[in-house]
């Protein structure tokens, strides 16, 4: 294991820790949920924006707080996220920003509202909600402007904000997207595991963007003259995955995950965010990225929410998983019109429905080896 990846790593497995270490620095630290909150106006206020992971060490650990306060109905990671807050590990935070682009995110900024209400904590950063909509309507698109420009004045009671800062922010996460891109480009040649890639994807939301970048290019240029693995080249298509152990199950079969329709993964980034001139150019140009690009479960028509997976599929993979465990009430809607696309072009597919944070059971792991032994490496080289 090289160094660079193991630094990548380490910024995987240990979420919190570069914002505390900024934060104990005397930079404002600002969290937000997922992927659709603009990481560029947070960084263009002078603060160091964080995912808030959640930690993977709680993946198997009980959340007290939350099973105190939210319904058994909750995804295991936003229970996580919830008692982490409650728990007082992110109260250095000088703003949580939660997106409306998921049922459960909202209902979970609608949770620590009332958490507030109530006086039950004291210990939660003060939550906001960017109410962004992926409907794709010009109504939606003059709203989401609106927001963001309103998020944009939030942010500058923390920091001021001006077109350099913007242009500074933008290039930083620009050369994220970059490096990512030379990473996506080993997987289509299978020269790296899913699960390592996984990995370097995820550790994007934990740490300084430059040193990011710089640590993956260096990962690619080692593995760049890598041997290709062998086995049948997968997508994996449902929940987003903020853990590698479905990756580590399909592997131990012999599979090769070459992307995933997900945020942590293959999706971690898309284009470049153009360039502009002046605060509301920029401001616009941030909007529209994260407003047509950005996967979430909120995109409306289904046509441009499939168009990502399409792509990816006719470009070329040997078969599909499913990943919809018993917590998802989402992505599960969209699995039918999704098999039923494979099944046209002959593609196989399989369906996993435990929760692979905790552990697949052996039956599962029965299917998953089967599914492998079944799937035929094609001679193409993915393209995904």
């Amino acid at each position: 294991m090289s160094e660079p990846f193991e630094k990548l790593l380490w910024h995987y497995q240990h979420r919190s820790a570069e914002a505390l270490a900024r934060h104990k620095a005397g930079v404002p630290v600002v969290g937000f949920t997922s992927n659709t909150v603009p990481w560029e106006l947070i960084r263009a206020a002078g603060c160091f924006p964080v995912l808030i992971g959640p930690n993977l060490d709680v993946l198997d650990k009980p959340t007290p707080f939350a099973d105190s306060l939210m319904e058994p109905v909750f995804d295991s990671r936003i229970q996580a996220i919830f008692n982490e807050i409650l728990s007082g590990a992110w109260s250095f935070l000088r703003l949580l920003i939660i997106p409306r682009t998921s049922e459960p995110e909202h209902k979970l900024y609608l949770y620590l509202r009332e958490v507030a209400r109530q006086k039950l904590d004291d210990k939660q950063p003060p939550p906001y909600l960017y109410d962004l909509l992926h409907t794709q309507s010009p109504i939606s698109r003059k709203y989401g402007i609106d927001r963001t420009g309103v998020l944009m004045q939030r942010l500058k009671e923390i920091g001021p904000i001006s077109s350099t800062s913007l242009s500074k922010a933008i290039k930083e996460s620009n050369d994220a997207r970059e490096a990512l891109r030379r990473l996506q480009n080993l997987r289509r040649n299978a020269r790296i595991t899913g699960s390592n890639a996984h990995t370097i994807s995820g550790a994007l939301y934990f740490m300084d963007r430059m040193e990011y970048a710089k640590l993956v290019n260096e990962v690619c240029r080692e593995y760049k003259s890598a041997k290709p693995l062998h086995g049948p080249r997968l997508l994996v298509k449902g929940m987003p995955l903020h853990h590698a152990r479905l990756h580590q199950a399909l592997e131990v079969h012999g599979a090769v995950v070459v992307a995933e329709d997900d945020w942590w993964g293959a999706r971690a980034v898309d284009a470049n965010i153009g360039p502009a001139r002046g605060v509301v150019s920029l401001i616009r140009a941030i909007f529209e990225n994260y407003y047509l690009r950005a996967p979430s479960p909120r995109v409306y028509p289904a046509a441009a929410a499939d168009r990502w997976f399409q792509r990816a599929v006719q470009r070329g993979v040997d078969g599909v998983v499913f990943y919809l465990p018993p917590d998802d009430d989402v992505y599960g809607w969209d699995y039918p019109r999704q098999r039923d696309f494979l099944h046209e072009r002959g593609i196989p597919s399989l369906l996993v429905r435990e929760d692979a944070g905790r552990g697949l059971s052996a039956e599962t792991n029965a299917q998953i080896r089967e599914f492998i032994r079944r799937t035929p490496r094609s001679r193409h080289v993915s393209r995904v």
